[in-house]
């Protein structure tokens, strides 16, 4: 018998819930790959480099996609084996995100007046209007408008939970239905034209920030952590083939989007996050950094270390960095680093972008650790705070490594 939607969270009881090595280190390349392509994309907009620095940004969208399944993977293999409440569910999970995003909105609300050039405040009544709007649109910087579809998994995962025992026998039909809601939404987004009118306008540049436009990746992250061990197995006896699909996946993509550009030249079609011809590579390219994830939890679990600890830590910041790194850049471009890359690199797009993510990733990774050991640790980078005594802080970091 399915279970009522007041028991949300459940799965097989033989399932048990393990931690998710594997989607850890998906996790923090994940939001590496944020930082890397708001960097790329933020110095690199001259004719002679825009094609190449765009296939990156067009490359990177799957970090949005990356994100929606690893949460959905995450949160379905942390639940299945413990029954929770609608209520209880939403209790714990919204106050890790809720305050973040209200917190980081006012930030930037603040910081984009004070940092980026030519941008002074307006009036206090015009303020606290875009502040109030950013608030409810996640517009307040680029990157916010992924915690709003992050509020959306959590109201919708009890639901979520529910229909996948609700459907057990009929998961293929289920991922089937999410993959023509998502091409749906593509499709939509890329080819029709726009309805007039200022509610259609609203509505345009809002749909996109719900969960249909990642319909196909909620289903692949909860159905994965639901078939998690079979899952596993299926990749580990199908690899060559898993691994030649993405590659195939990933040139049918690429070769799509040189077709559709050319030098100096990139049509704002042949770049969106909701292009048809992205999606094998967001498949493929997912499915790859998987494989890649698992591998290196196959030599941790046999005890080689290969970066553990550096992935723990990056996993308690991660959150952080992704919230900080674009003030990071502000900073950065408001005192001239960006202007002096030219100057030490003008030639290489290349070295100038990899200088620029270092220190970004760098300088961020500084904000969040200190950050950290704030009062507001939780509000602002979603970790509790780690104190600043040695012993305490070792306690602590163990403590977090196993959220």
């Amino acid at each position: 018998m399915a279970p009522s939607p007041a028991t949300a969270a459940t799965a097989p009881p033989s399932a048990k819930a393990a931690r998710a090595h594997t989607a850890d280190l998906v996790r923090v390349l994940l939001f590496t790959g944020v930082v890397i392509a708001h960097s790329i994309n933020g110095i690199n907009t001259t004719p002679d480099v825009i094609r190449s620095s765009n296939l990156v940004g067009t490359l990177l969208h799957l970090t949005r996609y990356g994100f929606v399944a690893v949460t959905l993977f995450v949160l379905v293999l942390s639940t299945r084996d413990r029954p929770m409440a609608p209520r209880t569910f939403w209790r714990r999970r919204f106050g890790l995100v809720v305050w973040p995003y209200l917190l980081w909105t006012i930030i930037y609300a603040i910081t984009d007046h004070l940092v980026i050039a030519g941008n002074p405040f307006g009036s206090p009544g015009q303020f606290f209007g875009d502040l109030a709007v950013n608030m409810v649109d996640g517009q307040g910087k680029y990157q916010l408008y992924f915690l709003l579809i992050s509020m959306q998994i959590y109201l919708a995962f009890p639901a979520i939970a529910w229909l996948l025992r609700r459907t057990e026998n009929r998961h293929w039909a289920v991922l089937g239905v999410a993959g023509a809601i998502q091409m749906s939404m593509f499709v939509v987004y890329q080819y029709l034209p726009r309805p007039s009118g200022d509610a259609w306008t609203v509505v345009y540049e809002n749909l996109w920030k719900t969960l249909p436009m990642y319909a196909l990746f909620v289903a692949i992250g909860a159905l994965a952590a639901y078939h998690h061990e079979a899952v596993e197995r299926w990749l580990r006896d199908h690899v060559v083939w898993v691994i030649a699909a993405g590659l195939i996946g990933t040139a049918f993509s690429v070769s799509a989007y040189l077709l559709a550009t050319a030098p100096g030249d990139v049509p704002l079609q042949a770049n969106t996050p909701w292009n048809p011809a992205t999606l094998p590579w967001l498949i493929g390219g997912l499915a790859l950094l998987w494989l890649a994830a698992m591998g290196w939890d196959d030599l941790r679990a046999a005890g080689r270390s290969v970066g553990a600890r550096a992935v723990s830590i990056a996993t308690i910041r991660a959150f952080g960095v992704f919230a900080v790194h674009p003030l990071i850049l502000d900073v950065l471009a408001r005192i001239g680093f960006m202007s002096a890359l030219f100057d030490w690199f003008p030639n290489s797009a290349a070295l100038r972008s990899i200088a620029l993510v270092v220190v970004t990733l760098a300088l961020s990774l500084v904000v969040v650790d200190l950050l950290l050991r704030t009062p507001l640790s939780r509000w602002l980078v979603a970790r509790p705070r780690i104190p600043l005594r040695r012993a305490e802080r070792s306690s602590t970091i163990v403590q977090n490594s196993h959220k």
